[in-house]
C-alpha cells in the first residue's frame, strides 16, 4: 500500500510539472514574432529598401508536434515554419524549432532558404 501511495504521488508530481498546450503554443507564437521582426528588420537594414519586402511579411507552420513518454524528455514539441518575407522573390526561409522541456523555451535548431512561392496564397 505504501508503495502505491509513493507511485501515485509521483505521478501527480509528474503531471504537475508538465506544461499546458496551449502554453507552449503561445510561446511559440511569441517567439514566431520575434524572429520575424529580426528578419524583416535585418532585410531592411542590409538592402537600405522598404520595397523589396511584402507589404505584410508573415509565416506559415508548416508542422506542429507534441511529444509525450520517452520522447517528451528533453524536447516536448516540434515545429517546422515557413517565413515569407519578399515581394519579387519566389523564395522563403524555413525554420525548424524544438521546445526544450527543461528550460521551458523554444529553440530554432535549423534555417535555410528555400526557392518557391507560398503554395496555399
Amino acid at each position: 500500500m505504501k508503495f502505491l501511495l509513493i507511485a501515485l504521488s509521483f505521478a501527480a508530481l509528474l503531471l504537475g510539472c508538465s506544461e499546458p498546450t496551449e502554453r507552449i503554443e503561445n510561446k511559440l507564437t511569441d517567439y514566431l514574432q520575434d524572429d520575424l521582426k529580426f528578419m524583416v528588420a535585418e532585410t531592411i537594414r542590409s538592402s537600405k529598401d522598404k520595397g523589396v519586402l511584402l507589404d505584410t511579411p508573415y509565416y506559415r507552420i508548416k508542422d506542429f508536434r507534441l511529444f509525450d513518454g520517452a520522447e517528451a524528455r528533453i524536447y516536448g514539441a516540434y515545429a517546422e515554419v515557413d517565413f515569407f518575407i519578399y515581394k519579387d522573390i519566389a523564395m522563403h526561409e524555413k525554420r525548424k524549432y524544438r521546445y526544450d522541456v527543461n528550460t521551458r523555451g523554444w529553440d530554432r535548431y535549423k534555417k535555410e532558404w528555400k526557392f518557391g512561392a507560398d503554395t496555399l496564397k
